[in-house]
């Protein structure tokens, strides 16, 4: 199977989308709005085991193809190398999930000198948990948006100009990788959200 890259290149750019879009979801400690709580972060699990899924399928269509090129390698490389990040995003929201669990269950008690101490430790760990699912959510989306822009084929302009030249000059390498606004949003503390 040789792919192109054209549809490559957008497979990963809608990868990196996907968890700018899950990034964006993030319940943020102490937000009135958008607070952490055991359906919202059960949701998010829920969708991120969709997105790694994702992950794995456009792996797997690759990997499958019995004439693999070099491109094909390349692409199969990038969208693996976001299973890591990805996975600590589904370590980091399970966390959430089990210290909510605890906070839900030790309610009755808050009022308890070591049960405040308890629930007081839960509360950091949410907060630190969801900072770590930011970061790697973030790195994710990065690392595929890289991928994307250096899968792009040269732009069209570029190739007629060559194919008129003649003395073709060879094409130069990937573009420069550039976030894309939506991408570029510093890290959550310094949002503000």
């Amino acid at each position: 199977m040789n792919t192109t890259p054209v549809p490559d290149a957008r497979a990963l750019r809608s990868a990196a989308e996907n968890f700018d879009a899950l990034r964006g979801k993030l319940p943020i400690p102490g937000d009135p709005h958008r607070g952490p709580d055991s359906v919202t972060v059960a949701k998010q699990i829920s969708e991120l085991g969709k997105r790694i899924t994702a992950l794995g399928d456009e792996i797997l269509f690759r990997t499958a193809s019995p004439d693999l090129d070099a491109h094909t390698a390349r692409v199969i490389s990038d969208f693996a190398a976001a299973v890591e990040p990805v996975g600590e995003v589904a370590s980091a929201l399970g966390a959430v999930a089990h210290q909510l669990s605890f906070l839900e269950r030790t309610e009755h008690l808050r009022d308890q000198p070591d049960a405040m101490d308890a629930r007081e430790a839960a509360t950091l760990v949410i907060g630190d948990a969801l900072g770590l699912a930011d970061a790697a959510l973030r790195d994710a989306s990065y690392s595929l948006y890289a991928a994307a822009a250096a899968a792009s084929p040269p732009p069209r302009q570029l190739r007629a100009a060559r194919s008129r030249s003649t003395t073709a000059a060879p094409l130069p390498a990937a573009a420069a990788f550039t976030v894309p606004p939506a991408a570029a949003a510093p890290s959550r503390t310094t949002r503000g959200r």
